[in-house]
């Protein structure tokens, strides 16, 4: 009954997009934050380093961001703004993992990190304000299960498409792509489509 009512409500699909594409993003590069992380050969500590910086800025940015717009109430305005330079982080770590860039690629995922971690809390303050007066405890519900939801069928998917592209063709090819590149596009493409939406 109250799943119904929260689909009813005119925007409330919107913020559940936006929080699931997040989900889905920060899920997804988590998983293989190993892979990307050591690409180029950078040693198992970076791992750990880069990984916890990962999570550390996304916690950092989600309470930065979150009280700016706790404050300002902009929502909406939030939501699509950082949908939008989320996409653009996406597709900048996209060209330096394609370019096999794997110093660039580990910045890169740190803005990711702060870009894309915060829109997980703005989301779940929208589906909340467009909700009202229904339950805060049920959007968060709503929104973290369509998030774990499809988070754990995309992460096979990103897998079983890693190698897709980066075999070499013939020797006219200048170089081989890395493992996860197609993988990659389709996680920006999900963002992207998560924005026009």
């Amino acid at each position: 009954r109250s799943l119904k009512a929260c689909f009813a409500r005119r925007g409330f699909i919107h913020a559940l997009v936006a929080f699931t594409a997040s989900g889905i993003v920060i899920n997804t590069l988590s998983t293989y934050m190993d892979y990307l992380v050591r690409l180029n050969g950078a040693p198992r500590a970076y791992t750990g380093i880069v990984g916890g910086a990962f999570q550390f800025i996304i916690m950092i940015s989600s309470l930065i961001i979150g009280k700016f717009t706790d404050n300002s109430r902009a929502y909406y305005s939030v939501t699509i703004g950082m949908l939008v330079l989320g996409a653009f982080g996406l597709a900048e770590c996209g060209v330096s993992l394609e370019a096999d860039q794997g110093n660039d690629l580990r910045w890169c995922l740190v803005v990711v990190a702060a870009l894309v971690g915060p829109l997980q809390p703005v989301s779940t303050e929208l589906g909340v304000d467009v909700v009202y007066p229904l339950s805060e405890n049920t959007v968060l519900v709503i929104q973290q299960l369509f998030s774990n939801m499809l988070s754990a069928l995309f992460i096979p998917v990103f897998k079983a498409l890693k190698d897709v592209g980066s075999d070499k063709i013939d020797d006219s090819e200048m170089y081989e792509r890395p493992q996860y590149t197609f993988s990659f596009y389709l996680l920006i493409v999900i963002h992207t489509a998560a924005t026009v939406f």
